[in-house]
């Protein structure tokens, strides 16, 4: 019987957190029809996904410790309402500071479900389990991005920018029923809510070690690289004469390798473990794939391939670190601050990327510049398997 419940509740879990995907990735597919019906510039186009991460930075530390403190299930239908709210804003909005208001109201709810959806994860899980089911969970964001790069650019074009994000926002109203109605609460989540207190949880930040930092840091210049590929690669692909549907196709083949292959990735950690190799290797692999993009002959199909190959070893093993590194009951604390970490690194990287296209009129010193953030990433993650051995030699010398 537990065996059914556990995935049921991943199930349960995936939905939810398809919320936050489905709403995250709505704007870039509609981008230029953005741009073109309010007539702002491409940074300002950049920012709607830029501002979207910035209210993260403040509320994500205190959304993980809200979960760890009154647990997933309440906090989770707060987060929908407000990414409802949002979302519907920017589906009727008739001006850029509307849309950005709504892009931050509806960033606010949706990246605190970002936070309590892994953390459920965690807790549904054992350790030799872990893996798998991240990999499986890790899949979401590719299937959003999938389906609102290849589906949303259409619906755009044939109904209006509006529909599909409003088509966004019934999707999130659905989830709210069915997680109000349905959603179970996660094995021990009473006795840890017992035995938290948001002041005792907020303290605990001083002891969460620097090895957990590493792995925010690993996510923040990982998502500001791919997230500005994903905002920006269709307009590129477009500007170098392929059509807008074909240009979201070969965009959304960084997202495609990483829903067939994350799971076989988390399998993989669950038998071997090393995740910061995972890591390094896909991010390396990554940077090189990402700097020869505007500047080779190489079809554009293979290294969207081959770049959706290098990006599936990363998100996987980024989640499992987690909950090695920290007890259950700092594990929402826990992704509150992968989360901080990595609306960092949508703040930065889309705006950046945007601003130096507006600068140069040439997408080439944005895809360098995404190239330096995977490249980042796997020297983080390299410092975090030198720091972490050494923190354990330490600590079994002490134990003897």
């Amino acid at each position: 019987m537990r065996e059914v419940s556990r995935w049921k509740a991943l199930a349960f879990i995936y939905f939810f957190m398809l919320a936050f995907a489905l709403t995250f990735q709505g704007i870039p597919p509609v981008l230029g029809f953005i741009v073109s019906s309010l007539g702002i510039s491409h940074a300002q186009a950049g920012t709607l996904m830029s501002f979207f991460g910035l209210p993260g930075i403040f509320i994500s530390i205190p959304g993980g410790i809200l979960a760890d403190v009154y647990g997933s299930r309440y906090i989770g239908i707060v987060s929908l309402v407000i990414t409802l709210v949002g979302s519907l804003l920017v589906g009727f909005g008739n001006s850029y500071f509307i849309l950005v208001a709504g892009r931050i109201i509806s960033g606010i709810g949706a990246l605190t479900i970002a936070i309590i959806a892994p953390r459920a994860v965690s807790q549904w899980f054992q350790k030799e389990e872990l893996g798998m089911a991240m990999g499986i969970f890790n899949t979401c964001m590719p299937l959003a991005t999938i389906l609102t790069l290849n589906l949303f650019s259409r619906l755009a074009a044939f109904k209006g920018w509006r529909f599909p994000i409003l088509l966004t926002s019934f999707y999130c109203l659905l989830v709210f029923i069915m997680f109000y109605f349905k959603f179970p609460s996660s094995p021990g989540e009473k006795k840890q809510q017992e035995k938290s207190s948001f002041k005792k949880s907020l303290n605990g930040i001083r002891n969460t070690g620097l090895s957990v930092w590493l792995v925010a840091a690993i996510w923040m210049m990982y998502n500001a690289s791919v997230i500005s590929y994903l905002t920006f690669g269709g307009d590129y692909y477009v500007s170098v004469g392929y059509s807008a549907s074909y240009a979201g196709f070969l965009t959304s083949l960084l997202m495609i390798g990483s829903l067939l292959l994350s799971p076989l990735v988390g399998y993989l950690i669950d038998k071997v473990g090393n995740e910061e190799y995972f890591i390094a290797a896909g991010s390396v692999v990554l940077a090189i794939l990402l700097f020869l993009v505007p500047r080779t002959g190489i079809n554009p199909l293979l290294l969207g391939i081959l770049i959706g190959t290098a990006a599936s070893f990363i998100p996987a093993p980024v989640f499992s670190l987690v909950p090695r590194l920290l007890p259950p009951k700092q594990l929402g604390l826990g992704y509150g601050i992968l989360s901080t970490c990595l609306n960092f690194g949508v703040l930065i990287g889309p705006l950046l990327v945007g601003l130096f296209y507006d600068l140069t009129r040439n997408y080439l010193y944005g895809f360098n510049l995404m190239a330096f953030f995977a490249l980042t990433t796997a020297i983080i993650a390299i410092l975090l398997r030198l720091f972490y051995t050494s923190a354990q030699k330490d600590k079994n010398e002490f134990n003897l």
